[in-house]
C-alpha cells in the first residue's frame, strides 16, 4: 500500500508539471539564433553536457541512445524560467548617439517532460515533450527601430518519440521522429516611418515534422562517447495580417509602394539541422567530466518569405543568409555524498549572424554561458536545481542600417545584453 502511495504521488506530481508545460509553452530563445538550450535543470547546470554522460530521462533531449543506461521506467519534469534584458544605443547618419532604448523586462517559462521505459534487455522506448526553438522580444512603443520590429513571439512545442537498441554492452543506437507545433506573433510600429501607415500585427501558426538519430558508445568504465544528428525542418506558417489603418490604394513614400489591407498570409521558416558530439571521462565513481561540440547549420536560414494572400497578393522576403555556428562546452559533476551532486559548466557559442542582414529579432552576436547546479537524491526521487548566466556579445547594426534602412533598420548597437535563467527538475524511477 505504501509503495502504491509513493507511485501515485509521483504520477500526480509529474502529471501536474506536464500540465504546466502544456499551459505555458516556451517563447524565449536562449541559444544562438533562436534555439533553446534549457531542456532540463541537470542539463542546464552541466552546460548541455549530457551527450555522452547520460544518466536521467532528459537524455532524450541530448542523446536518446544513452537511455539504454536507464533501468525500468523513469519520468522527469522540468521547468526553466528565463529573464533576458538588453538595450540598443541608436545613432544618426553622422554617428552621433540619439538615445538608448531598453527591452521590456519579461519572464518566460520553458517546460519539458520526459519518460523512458526499458522494454527488455535490448530495447528502450522514450517520449519527450520540450521546446527546441523560440523567440520573445519586446521594444518600447514608437522607438526608432519600431518599423522593423516592436515585438515578436515564436512559440514551439516538440513531441519526440524515440526507440533505442542496445547492440552490446558497449554500443547503443536510437532513432526518433519529431512533430513541432508553432505559433508566431509579430508587431511593427509603421507610424515611426509615416503616421498615415499605422501599425501592423502578424499572427500565424504551423506544424512541421522531422527526425533524429543517435549513437552512444561506452568504451570502458571511464570513457564514453555520444553522437547525435537532428534533421532540418521546414515550418509552414499560415495566419493573418492586420493593419491599424487600412489603405486600399497604392501610394509611394520614398521608393516603395504599399497596399495596406488586412489579408491572410502563408510563409516558410527553415529550421536548421545539427550535429552534436560529446566525450565523457569518469576518473572516479563519483566524479565525471564532459566536453561537447555542436555544429548547427544555420546557413539553411537564408530568408523568411511571406505571401500576403487576397486581396493583396504581395510577397515580402526578409533576407537573412546566416552562417553555420559552433557550440563548445565543458562540464563537471561531483557527488561528495550519496544524496547530493554538485555541477558546473561553461559553454561558448559562435554567432550565425550575417551583420549586413542583422535585425532586432535576435539581438546577439555570440554568447558565453556560465552554469552551476545541485542535485538531490532520495530513494527513487531526484530533485535538481540550476542557474545559468548568459553574457551576449555586442551586436552592431551599422551595416544592416546602411543596407536595409527602407525596412526600418537604424544604426546602433546592443548594450549590456545578458540573461538570468533558473531551472528546477523532478524525477522518479519506477
Amino acid at each position: 500500500m505504501k509503495r502504491f502511495s509513493v507511485r501515485a504521488c509521483a504520477l500526480c506530481t509529474l502529471g501536474l508539471l506536464l500540465s504546466l508545460s502544456l499551459v505555458f509553452p516556451s517563447g524565449r530563445a536562449l541559444a544562438e539564433g533562436f534555439a533553446i538550450m534549457e531542456n532540463s535543470a541537470r542539463g542546464m547546470s552541466l552546460a548541455g553536457g549530457l551527450i555522452a554522460r547520460g544518466g536521467d530521462a532528459s537524455t532524450l533531449a541530448y542523446n536518446p541512445a544513452a537511455m539504454t543506461m536507464l533501468d525500468g521506467t523513469q519520468f522527469q519534469a522540468n521547468l526553466a524560467v528565463s529573464q533576458f534584458y538588453w538595450g540598443v544605443d541608436t545613432r544618426d547618419a553622422a554617428g552621433k548617439d540619439t538615445g538608448n532604448y531598453h527591452s521590456a523586462h519579461q519572464t518566460w517559462p520553458i517546460p519539458a517532460f520526459y519518460v523512458t521505459h526499458q522494454l527488455n534487455d535490448d530495447v528502450w522506448l522514450g517520449l519527450a515533450s520540450y521546446t527546441r526553438f523560440g523567440l520573445g522580444v519586446k521594444y518600447p512603443k514608437n522607438w526608432p527601430g519600431g518599423a522593423n520590429l516592436h515585438s515578436v513571439q515564436l512559440i514551439t512545442s516538440s513531441f519526440n518519440p524515440n526507440i533505442a537498441y542496445k547492440i552490446n554492452d558497449h554500443l547503443s543506437i536510437a532513432v526518433g521522429a519529431e512533430m513541432m507545433i508553432a505559433s508566431m506573433q509579430m508587431r511593427k510600429n509603421l507610424t515611426v516611418q509615416n503616421p498615415v501607415l499605422g501599425d501592423v500585427s502578424i499572427n500565424g501558426h504551423g506544424v512541421s515534422f522531422g527526425g533524429n538519430i543517435a549513437l552512444h558508445a561506452r568504451i570502458n568504465d571511464q570513457w564514453s562517447l555520444g553522437l547525435t544528428y537532428r534533421a532540418p525542418m521546414s515550418l509552414k506558417v499560415s495566419g493573418k495580417t492586420r493593419y491599424d489603418n487600412q489603405i486600399g490604394k497604392l501610394f509611394q513614400p520614398g521608393s516603395q509602394y504599399y497596399r495596406l489591407q488586412n489579408s491572410n498570409l502563408r510563409g516558410t521558416l527553415h529550421l536548421p539541422d545539427s550535429i552534436g558530439f560529446g566525450v565523457a571521462y569518469k576518473p572516479l565513481e563519483n566524479l565525471s567530466f564532459e566536453a561537447d561540440a555542436v555544429y548547427t547549420l544555420w546557413s539553411r536560414f537564408q530568408d523568411f518569405n511571406m505571401h500576403m494572400k487576397d486581396p493583396v497578393n504581395y510577397d515580402q522576403n526578409s533576407a537573412r543568409y546566416w552562417k553555420n555556428s559552433w557550440t563548445l562546452g565543458l562540464s563537471a559533476e561531483y557527488k561528495p555524498v550519496d544524496w547530493m551532486a554538485l555541477r558546473l559548466g561553461f559553454m561558448y557559442e559562435t554567432s550565425p549572424m550575417n551583420l549586413g542582414n542583422a535585425d532586432y529579432m535576435v539581438p546577439s552576436n555570440g554568447r558565453n554561458y556560465y552554469t552551476a547546479g545541485v542535485g538531490f537524491f532520495y530513494k527513487n526521487w531526484t530533485f535538481d536545481l540550476a542557474y545559468m548566466y548568459i553574457h551576449n556579445h555586442v551586436l552592431d547594426y551599422t551595416d544592416a542600417a546602411r543596407q536595409h534602412a527602407d525596412s526600418g533598420m537604424v544604426a546602433g548597437r546592443t548594450t549590456h545584453p545578458h540573461a538570468h535563467n533558473f531551472g528546477i527538475g523532478i524525477g522518479y524511477k519506477f
